[in-house]
This record gives C-alpha cells, sequence and structure tokens, in this order.
C-alpha cells in the first residue's frame, strides 16, 4: 500500500475532523462507531467519567477521545460537570432513548404473555429482532427447568444456524431473503442448515406451518421453537422462541409446546395492533 505523505495527513484531517495518525489507533473503526462506543460508556458509569479514564476504558488516545466529547458536547449529546470536569450522557440523548423507546414497547406488553407461557412449558422464553444477516435478542426470562438456557440481551445468531433466524427469513422482507440465500452460510454445528436450496426448501416450510425449530443447528443439545411477532402494518418485528435443552424440546416437538407458543405469539401480535395478514 503507498504510504501516505505529510500533506496527505493533513488534507484527511482537515476533511474529516480526525487526525489520520490518531485514526488508525483503535483498530480502523469509524468515526461514528468510537463516538457511539463513547456514549456506551458513559451511559454505563452514571457518575460520570474523566477523559483519561474513558480514554482507558475505550483503549483509545486521550486526544481522540476528547474531540469526540467535544463534539458530542456541542451537540448536546453529552454534558461535562464543571465542578469535577466528569462527562456523562446528556438530555439529548435522553430525548433519542425516549423515541427509540416506542419501537420497543413491546416488551412491557409482552411480559405478562411471556411469563404465562415460561410457566406452561418451563423453558426460557426468548424476544429477539432482527437485521439482513442476524438475530438479535431483546430481553428474555429464564425458564424454571432443572437444565436451564442463559443468554444476554443484544446476544446475535446467524439466521440459517436458529429458529429465530428461519422465521425473519420466512417473515420478513423477500429482499432479506434473497440476499441471505446468495451469500456463504456459516455452520455452527454439524447439523446447521448450510445449503442455500435446503434452507430455501426450510423457510417455505416455516411460511406455511408458522413456527421454526433448530434442533441442535446452533449449539449441540439445544433446540429452539419460534414464532413470528408483528405489528399493526404487518411487518416482522420480530420472534418468540422458546429456548432449552434437547431433552425438554426434541427434534419432533411436542405439540403443546408448538400450540402454546403460537398462541403467546398471537396474544402479543394483536398487544401490537396486528389483526389481519403478514406483510411479506
Amino acid at each position: 500500500m503507498p504510504r501516505q505523505t505529510v500533506t496527505e495527513k493533513k488534507d484527511l484531517t482537515a476533511a474529516t475532523g480526525v487526525d489520520a495518525q490518531d485514526d488508525t489507533a483503535d483498530h480502523g473503526l469509524p468515526t461514528a462507531i468510537v463516538s457511539l462506543k463513547v456514549i456506551e460508556a458513559l451511559a454505563s458509569a452514571p457518575s460520570g467519567l474523566g477523559v483519561t479514564r474513558l480514554a482507558q476504558v475505550l483503549g483509545m488516545p486521550k486526544a481522540r477521545v476528547h474531540r469526540h466529547l467535544s463534539v458530542l458536547r456541542e451537540h448536546g449529546y453529552v454534558d461535562q460537570d464543571p465542578d469535577n470536569n466528569q462527562y456523562r450522557v446528556g438530555w439529548q440523548m435522553f430525548l433519542l432513548g425516549r423515541a427509540c423507546t416506542s419501537r420497543f414497547d413491546v416488551m412491557s406488553l409482552a411480559k405478562p404473555i411471556v411469563e404465562q407461557l415460561r410457566d406452561q412449558v418451563g423453558q426460557t422464553i426468548v424476544i429477539s429482532t432482527f437485521s439482513d444477516n442476524e438475530v438479535v435478542v431483546i430481553d428474555l426470562l429464564r425458564g424454571t427447568a432443572p437444565v436451564e438456557i442463559s443468554l444476554r440481551p443484544g446476544t446475535r445468531f446467524h439466521h440459517n444456524s436458529v429458529a429465530q433466524g428461519k422465521i425473519a427469513l420466512a417473515f420478513g422482507a423477500e429482499k432479506l431473503r434473497r440476499a441471505y440465500l446468495t451469500q456463504p452460510l456459516p455452520a455452527c454445528t454439524p447439523r446447521t442448515i448450510v445449503d442455500p436450496d435446503r434452507l430455501a426448501a426450510e423457510i417455505e416450510l416455516v411460511r406455511k406451518r408458522g413456527w421454526a425449530d433448530a434442533p441442535e443447528e446452533l449449539y449441540i443439545g439445544i433446540n429452539a421453537l419460534a414464532a413470528p411477532l408483528l405489528q399493526a402494518n404487518g411487518e416482522l418485528f420480530g420472534t418468540l422462541a422458546i429456548v432449552g435443552s434437547i431433552h425438554y424440546l426434541p427434534s419432533t416437538p411436542d405439540p403443546a409446546h408448538v400450540q402454546a407458543l403460537l398462541e403467546a405469539a398471537t396474544q402479543i401480535s394483536a398487544a401490537m395492533g396486528y389483526s389481519g395478514k403478514a406483510s411479506r
């Protein structure tokens, strides 16, 4: 790769506001991602952080962290305490968070339904949303079975390796389906579906029966049953899933578990305003 000249580095700094030398110090993260990481770190420290400690937490140069703090403060996303110079998230983040919360009101709506489902089946209940390539866990309620499956909010899984991902592909947008089936499919276990034609057939089956499973396709010994959560406009919000040991959720699932899952998913979708046909 050609070496940048001093002039080129100065031009880059002038154009972006980020020092070209400094920009390589944190593994090439884009500027916007660095700002988000700064906000995440401050959100996890209610009493605030000084620039030195924040730089240590993020593993980044103080100069770069300070530049991001200055810009975020200028736009109201960060505040600085004049008494101790500690930084904390600002009012603009509160307003942004409140605006985003409307998308996740489903959690308060779903809570009693999820609790009832957990009590019926005894397994961990998981609500997830999705992106183009992954399922993202939003929240969960731990099961009561002797073997407990534990996940963390924010955990991500490839669509082809989990029941929730099959739901996203079956009930999500057609362009999502097409794009995912044209890329290499990662394997998590020997049972993960990595053949596009086989996955396409599985997606069609899921669409017809309204639920999905993935016995030992993510982890050996683990299975999940998943159903779609639909919004008022018929678009897919995410998934409701029962996750447990293959002993409790065998590859041929208990019809009572499937029925309980479908009824709970229908109730949550209705609480979000859905009353018609899925939009695909």
